[in-house]
């Protein structure tokens, strides 16, 4: 506890601050919750964004705990349209959400550059990303309750605009709370819907009020209502009818003015869902999509990434032809060293620690096993570790494909079955082997050890019939989204049939399940 008369902290970090393995290099924005840094991860020597609670909230434990779980909910998330969550920190008297930096503008910034609207493509292609984005958010049951122009980033990539939505939860997090300042809760007020004007329960209805607030603005170089003060604003968005878009743009097309109008209905019942917004959205100009090839190379903390081009192939023991946009994938299994140095660096402790790393002991992993792959860590702590680095786990159709090709392979090598020279299995050493030990088992995209060694965690929910007759493009079911037992691929050291090493073979556990035959690897 302070002292009384003690000196307050100052409300920002210096540059040069370290917040356990992260550096401060500079402030760049801040409001009255919070101050976010560019910052440096020396562990990984990569860039990121630091955004730190300001002192004087960190003694409420209600805004502290909310900070935390939000910080939960980010991390893993992975989405093209997302900000990407890697680590929370608490060093004291720092707490802090640990962001991909973005390399972009805000879409306030690229507002004002446009002075007066953005073209239709622009609109449009801003306006797909976020719809997606959304979309995602809802289906995990996260409502961002704080859609405006400050929360979606904007980077440009091949000429266009790509949206990143930020801040999901913030809201959440401070509801409740009287901390602020006049300039965010203006900004906030700008796109706020009746409901949460009137301090009602809100739900997805209320972000799409909030992004047809955006989308307004996007056509026309003003929100929708922008009355002097915060009481002004609040009250015409319950009462004021919308104000025509043509009287504002005379080009704007009366099916795009017609949705937005939609999605400013003072009725929360009477908005049109995200689903139908995208419909109509993809009906009134259909999203630009460039063939994009994912590049393989070094990763971070010493990963190597193979690159799988985009196209068909023979999906599952029914060889069902399926379409995988392209993707990348670890060339070996993630080992002992590698998780060693995500601990190291993060301080990472599991909710439940039963079974957590059991083969290593208190010094850490041992001398001979370093190069092993990790074993005893269930679903959640794969996630974190991928989630640090920015990558995720693979999808049961893209760890399939990155060991059958396209040609259907029975094992990553081919038709002809295990041998000691391809795969670790049968018991043989009994544990595990290094992930670089069988360079014979190869798939045909250069991935190493996908069949025995260890199960693989994947990134999808298992269920009944959804390899056999599932989507027929990018088929996926998140754990995160839809629960239950998660899909694990490849086989094992202790099994004595060779058909457990097929590539289309497949088991499902409990997400806390921890074993001496399960680790994994990562994607991107």
């Amino acid at each position: 506890m302070a002292q009384l008369g003690a000196p307050p902290p100052p409300r920002l970090l210096a540059p040069g601050t370290h917040v356990g393995v992260y550096r401060v290099d500079r402030v760049l924005g801040e409001g009255g919750m919070s101050a976010v840094y560019a910052a440096t991860d020396l562990e990984l020597g990569r860039s990121v964004a630091l955004k730190a609670l300001h002192p004087f909230l960190l003694g409420d434990a209600g805004i502290s705990a909310r900070f935390r779980r939000e910080a939960r909910i980010g991390s893993g998330w992975l989405h093209p349209h997302i900000g990407l969550v890697y680590d929370l920190v608490d060093a004291g008297d720092v707490l802090a959400i640990v962001m991909e930096r973005i390399e972009g503008s805000t879409l306030t910034q690229v507002l004002r550059r446009w002075q007066g609207g953005l073209p239709i493509p622009e609109l449009m292609a801003v306006a797909h990303g976020v719809v997606d984005a959304l979309r995602e958010a809802h289906a995990r049951g996260i409502i961002h309750r704080d859609v405006k122009p400050g929360n979606i980033m904007v980077e440009q990539i091949d000429g266009r605009l790509h949206p990143r939505v930020i801040d999901f939860g913030i809201a959440r997090v401070l509801e409740g709370t009287t901390y602020t300042l006049s300039g965010a809760v203006m900004g906030t007020c700008r796109y706020m819907s009746p409901e949460q004007v009137r301090g009602e329960a809100v739900g997805p209805e209320s972000d799409v009020y909030a992004l047809g607030a955006v989308l307004y603005e996007l056509a026309t170089g003003s929100p929708p209502f922008d009355e002097g003060s915060p009481y002004a604003l609040m009250m015409a968005h319950t009462t004021q009818p919308v104000p025509p878009l043509v009287e504002r743009r005379a080009d704007v097309p009366i099916v795009l003015e017609q949705l937005i109008v939609a999605m400013l209905a003072k009725a929360p019942e009477e908005r049109p869902a995200l689903d139908e917004v995208q419909q109509r959205l993809e009906a009134f100009q259909p999203r630009h999509r460039p063939s994009r090839e994912e590049a393989g190379g070094p990763g971070p903390n010493r990963h190597t990434l193979q690159a799988v081009p985009s196209g068909p192939f023979l999906y599952g023991p029914g060889r069902r032809e399926v379409y995988l946009d392209a993707f990348a994938i670890d060339r070996y299994p993630v080992t002992n060293r590698q998780f060693a140095a995500f601990l190291k660096a993060t301080g990472y402790r599991p909710e439940v620690r039963r079974s957590f790393l059991r083969h290593w002991g208190t010094g850490g992993p041992p001398t001979a096993l370093l190069d092993h792959p990790v074993v005893f860590v269930s679903h959640q702590d794969a996630s974190a570790y991928a989630a640090w680095l920015g990558l995720r786990l693979p999808t049961e159709a893209e760890w399939e494909k990155a060991a059958r090709g396209t040609t259907g392979r029975r094992y990553p090598w081919g038709r002809r079955n295990p041998t000691p020279e391809r795969a670790n299995y049968g018991r043989r050493g009994g544990t595990t082997q290094p992930v670089q030990a069988h360079p014979e088992g190869r798939s045909p995209y250069g991935v190493e050890d996908l069949a025995g060694n260890v199960w693989e965690w994947t990134l999808d929910a298992d269920a009944d019939g959804f390899v056999p007759s599932g989507p027929a493009v990018n088929p996926r079911r998140p754990v995160a989204i839809h629960e239950g037992l998660a899909v694990a691929k490849g086989g094992c050291w202790w099994f004595d049939d060779p058909k457990a090493l097929l590539a289309s073979s497949r088991s499902a556990w409990a997400t806390t399940h921890r074993s001496d035959t399960l680790g994994f690897r990562c994607a991107r």
